[in-house]
């Protein structure tokens, strides 16, 4: 067989010293801690991708000599040749899986590309911290409540932190219960209804994290685990959902999956807004709107939105977020159960043209009404945050601002006509 391996010209060489690399990389992506194993080995996935071309060429050379010239199976070479290709074989299936659990991979990806992405994605970790020249739009923690939240907090959707908090006391008067009195029956029942109910909060605890939105990312940090991110500008059209209105899921140049999100469909409004134009970037100037207001309306029996500006005021009706929302985008989204409000808060990214502009065509896709500020008359009487009263001929339009929208209210109306 020596004559096999010269006739070879050093492939023999290459594939046996093959051999050592593609085994250990299997080794470590095999393990439970495999993205830990892998950064504390950098010089694996370099030397593996390196001598790719000669392995494959070697194998290649080997497995047509050895089909043409008939050889034994039992012939040294062959046999190093078919275990190597049989380990390149599960190596592939493994990197596409390990590649699959951090980031959207075709199908066909070859193990040195697979293995040179996973490489670089689990020495790139995600960063809670912001980088420089990043914006923060917004944070929220679904775990510890320390101030006011941007995201609204839906109906019924989950226990308060600081109940999953109470629970825990609950569960040590419940062991205490256990101890003090175990021989009598009604200790015994509020026992294990209190564990019952811790049970189902550090459930939900355990499910919760930290949610952050910039300019160029959406972060996700559970209570256990690694941070999560991915980059807005890389989500596909498709690449967002919500499941069951908690779980929010978003694939681009990597897989996010944050559970029992505070406000999930706000969070996955604001994402699919700023992920596409004409608000993907706009976060970056650092700067929102505040030359308008914005606040909950009656135009005649219609109940909806206004939008005060200094050229006039624009009235969107409720109930119609998603068209709104498609008027802004120009396309069509899964997202459901919102309100035009959201919308525009969301909006006050732009600058001002171009959110009067998207204003407009919010306006025109919903029904709603625009009236300019010299043919509707201003009506004073009762503060702007217990009333606001503005005349369009036959027409009147009623509502009162929030305190954050207080201050641009009344410096509006001031130029109104009476």
């Amino acid at each position: 067989m020596d004559d096999v391996e010269r006739q070879l010209e050093g492939r023999a060489e290459v594939l046996a010293a093959a051999r050592r690399p593609h085994a250990e990389l299997e080794k470590v992506l095999s393990g439970r801690r495999w993205r830990r194993a892998l950064v504390r080995r950098p010089e694996l996935v370099p030397a593996l991708v390196a001598e790719a071309q000669a392995v494959e060429e070697a194998l290649e050379r080997v497995h047509r000599r050895a089909e043409l010239e008939g050889w034994p199976d039992a012939t040294p070479v062959l046999k190093e040749a078919r275990a190597l290709s049989a380990r390149r074989e599960r190596l592939t299936r493994l990197a596409r899986r390990r590649l699959d659990v951090l980031t959207v991979a075709p199908e066909d990806v070859s193990l040195e590309e697979a293995l040179t992405r996973l490489d670089a994605l689990v020495r790139q970790p995600a960063r809670w911290a912001l980088n420089p020249g990043e914006v923060l739009v917004f944070e929220d923690d679904t775990w510890r409540q320390s101030g006011p939240s941007l995201v609204p907090r839906p109906r019924g959707q989950e226990l308060p932190p600081r109940l999953a908090l109470a629970l825990g006391v609950l569960v040590a008067l419940g062991f205490l219960l256990f101890l003090v009195a175990p021989k009598r029956m009604e200790f015994w029942v509020m026992g294990s209804v209190v564990m019952g109910i811790m049970a189902i909060g550090w459930s939900q605890l355990l499910r919760s994290g930290r949610l952050r939105l910039t300019s160029e990312r959406l972060i996700w940090a559970p209570v256990f685990g690694e941070p999560q991110e991915v980059r807005l500008g890389t989500i596909a059209p498709d690449g967002l959902r919500l499941e069951q209105n908690v779980d929010l899921k978003i694939e681009g140049d990597r897989r996010l999956h944050a559970r029992s999100v505070r406000g999930a469909t706000a969070v996955a409004l604001v994402v699919e807004l700023h992920r596409q134009p004409p608000l993907r970037g706009a976060a970056r100037a650092g700067v929102r709107l505040d030359s308008v207001a914005v606040f909950p309306a009656k135009l005649g029996m219609r109940k909806g939105f206004c939008v005060l500006g200094p050229q006039g005021l624009s009235f969107i009706p409720e109930g119609k977020g998603p068209q709104a929302l498609r008027a802004v985008t120009g396309r069509p989204s899964p997202l459901r159960d919102f309100e035009s409000d959201q919308v525009l808060d969301a909006l006050r990214w732009l600058p001002e043209a171009e959110f009067d502009a998207c204003v407009m065509r919010m306006v025109e896709a919903t029904g709603g009404a625009a009236w300019a500020r010299a043919n509707a008359r201003y009506v004073p009487g009762a503060p702007v945050w217990r009333r606001i009263v503005i005349e369009h001929g036959r027409m009147t339009l009623t509502g009162r601002v929030q305190w954050n929208q207080q201050d641009a209210a009344e410096r509006l109306l001031r130029d109104w006509p009476r």
